[in-house]
């Protein structure tokens, strides 16, 4: 291992809150719940094709918040739901 001693040591990285979004959820009124989650620096945003939860996505907006279902009535409410379940079930 005599290169070992050349590895330059990576800072660790801070792990991020994850929450995905359905893309046609999206248009069906969760993007404005986007926009203000995605300013935000201990969140990671990923966009899915499909989450398979058509059942839900058919009933109204929601977003996957670190694994779990997270459902609103209208776009604040969704952003205010997914702040809430991260103070309850933060990743880190």
């Amino acid at each position: 291992m005599v290169f070992s001693i050349f590895k330059k040591k990576k800072e660790p990285q801070q792990l991020k809150n994850r929450v995905e979004f359905c893309i046609t959820n999206l248009s069906l009124g969760s993007a404005d719940a986007y926009d203000v989650l995605v300013e935000r620096s201990d969140i990671e945003i990923e966009e899915s094709g499909c989450t398979s939860h058509c059942e839900i996505c058919e009933q109204g907006i929601f977003a996957i918040v670190n694994g779990e279902i997270v459902t609103a009535d209208d776009a604040e409410s969704l952003a205010q739901a997914v702040d809430e379940e991260i103070k309850q079930n933060p990743l880190y």
